[in-house]
């Protein structure tokens, strides 16, 4: 039985979408199985308008992506099975993590921006606003796509600098090998903090561990402070008792909800990059462009305004050809 025109008519005005977007064509995707600890404590509800967020926007990356070009850069994958770490090392977390550092040439020193560094190395990261502090990103490896980072901007930018580096560990070492919920979070969790915070030039920092001396590694490494007492104690630098009256000191501060000496921050490029070629170089207006992917021109603004992307998209003005609407 059809749906009634007048009935997805209505739908779309209400939900501030195009009605085509109800007829794109194309396989839904979900969750991702490493999430599904965090899914479970989310809810039914907000985990469907998460995916069905992603989703959306999945569709309308395709859009823009069709008149643009893609990198030759890529997100690799590690299959533990057939790994060859340094010296002839088995697998293990660090020595990923110390791998990817090398091969992309970053210097053993704090990363000024994770943002750009993923998008520089062929992954998409997509400004979401997820309505719910339970997950901060997911990433996920589709066939026809770059590795996409859905990010929720609503977090703290430290936080944010964490979790892309998290799910680039998953992105690393688990689309190839599956292992229980539990071990795939650890194993991301460990990958971030030795991706963003090397043992070596931490470890000459940690030489003395004091409130003092976190504060000033966090203002200089961009990572949380939260984030380094862990590196710390992974790297077994601080005794449990350091450890435990650490975060004492920060629940007495208030600093466990809300840390201060916020990093600036990092907005996705290629998304911005995108719209602003399709406003400035191809010519399409603002109501156009919205047109194309599906949305009214107040919803393109709550998704893909300034405040989401950073910066201005310019054009918006300039009538350029037709689109057509893909479907």
């Amino acid at each position: 039985m059809a749906v009634p025109s007048d009935f997805i008519g209505k739908l779309a005005e209400t939900l501030g979408y195009e009605p085509d977007l109800f007829f794109e064509t194309g396989r839904p995707y979900g969750m991702p199985p490493f999430h599904y600890r965090r899914r479970k404590k989310l809810g039914q509800k907000p985990l469907d308008k998460m995916i069905a967020e992603m989703n959306i926007r999945r569709i309308q990356l395709n859009i823009l992506l069709k008149s643009a070009k893609t990198s030759n850069s890529f997100i690799p994958e590690v299959d533990r099975d057939e790994y060859q770490g340094s010296n002839g090392r088995h697998f293990n977390v660090e020595d990923v993590a110390r791998q990817l550092r090398e091969s992309w040439l970053i210097p053993d020193g704090p990363i000024e921006n994770v943002t750009d560094l993923i998008e520089d190395h062929g992954g998409v990261v997509i400004p979401c606003n997820f309505d719910s502090d339970l997950i901060d990103a997911v990433s996920q490896r589709i066939d026809g796509l770059p590795v996409l980072f859905f990010v929720n901007m609503n977090a703290p930018s430290d936080r944010i600098r964490h979790t892309l580096c998290h799910e680039l560990g998953h992105m690393i070492l688990h689309t190839t090998t599956f292992l229980d919920d539990d071990t795939m979070e650890q194993e991301a969790d460990h990958f971030a903090g030795a991706f963003l915070l090397p043992p070596r030039a931490v470890g000459a920092q940690l030489a003395r561990f004091d409130f003092r001396q976190v504060v000033n590694m966090k203002k200089y490494w961009k990572s949380s402070m939260s984030a380094i007492v862990m590196r710390a104690d992974r790297l077994n630098m601080i005794t449990p008792y350091q450890k435990k009256m650490f975060f004492i000191q920060m629940n007495k501060l208030g600093y466990r909800r809300s840390e201060p000496y916020e990093p600036p921050k990092e907005y996705p490029k290629k998304i911005r990059k995108l719209i602003d070629h399709h406003l400035n170089v191809l010519g399409y207006s603002r109501s156009e462009l919205a047109k194309a992917l599906h949305l009214g021109e107040a919803e393109f603004d709550r998704m893909y305004g300034p405040h989401m992307v950073g910066g201005g998209t310019g054009g918006g003005t300039r009538q350029g050809p037709s689109l057509r609407v893909v479907k």
